[in-house]
């Protein structure tokens, strides 16, 4: 064969060589990004075995759902029905067990919700890079919940399997300095947090109640209002937000 006619032969052979070798090194050099089948989360129905049937979280049971979704290569999407799972969870009225009568119901965000951590942590082992879950679930946990450790634990997690995405350590920081009761330090912190468009509402509530609560009127008026007008804000929110704009204006005399 002419080398000429060869050349484009022996260009292809190099080009190929060349991108496996690069492949292999990559794979040596980086950390699989996803957790492995021991660390995920299939089953947690046992946390819902006290409700009636149509009382627990769809896909509560996760399980075989889960592992199918693994295995046709539905990763994502599989992770995206567990994130609706607690989002129904934590969206709604907290059901009551056996043991409980209907006044003992409470309101959105207001129950104990014993399951969320896990529920949460069944979402981001199945989709480690699913940032705001993490977000959401550390934010409900610490600042409607009270359940600090639960929070911090979500969030090293996150840490581990994100440690470029820094708005962890951010949060990480603020639920610190708010376990500790330090609210001069933990303000300017979720200040920060909520100037970016991923911010969960649930944090900018808690940050607009904190400066209410501190008699910080024109800035929790402010917070408000900016979650009235951002088009992801859900109903419930919208609807906090409307009431508490009111109260706000006739704090102020506006």
């Amino acid at each position: 064969m002419p080398l000429y006619r060869a050349l484009p032969v022996l260009s292809l052979a190099a080009l190929l060589t060349a991108s496996t070798l690069l492949a292999y090194r990559m794979h040596k050099e980086r950390v699989f990004p996803y957790p492995p089948f021991n660390e995920l989360i299939f089953n947690i129905s046992e946390k819902f075995q006290n409700l009636p049937s149509f009382s627990r979280p769809l896909g509560s049971e996760g399980g075989f759902r889960d592992f199918g979704g693994l295995l046709l290569g539905l990763r994502r999407l599989t992770a995206d029905i567990a994130w609706l799972s607690v989002l129904q969870y934590y969206g709604s009225h907290e059901a009551a067990g056996h043991e409980e009568d209907h006044e003992s119901r409470q309101a959105f965000g207001a129950g104990r919700y014993a399951a969320l951590k896990d529920m949460v942590m069944r979402t981001v082992r199945l989709d480690p890079h699913f940032h705001f879950a993490y977000l959401y679930g550390a934010g409900s946990l610490a600042f409607n919940l009270d359940r600090y450790d639960e929070a911090l634990e979500l969030l090293q997690d996150g840490i581990q399997r994100n440690p470029n995405y820094w708005k962890f350590r951010l949060y990480v920081a603020a639920i610190v300095w708010k376990k500790k009761g330090e609210y001069d330090n933990m303000i300017p912190l979720l200040e920060e947090a909520i100037a970016y468009p991923d911010c969960p509402t649930l944090v900018k509530s808690s940050l607009a109640n904190i400066h209410k609560a501190r008699k910080n009127y024109a800035r929790a008026l402010q917070i408000w209002l900016n979650v009235l007008e951002t088009e992801h804000s859900d109903a419930v929110y919208r609807q906090q937000a409307e009431d508490q704009i009111g109260q706000l204006r006739g704090l102020l005399g506006l």
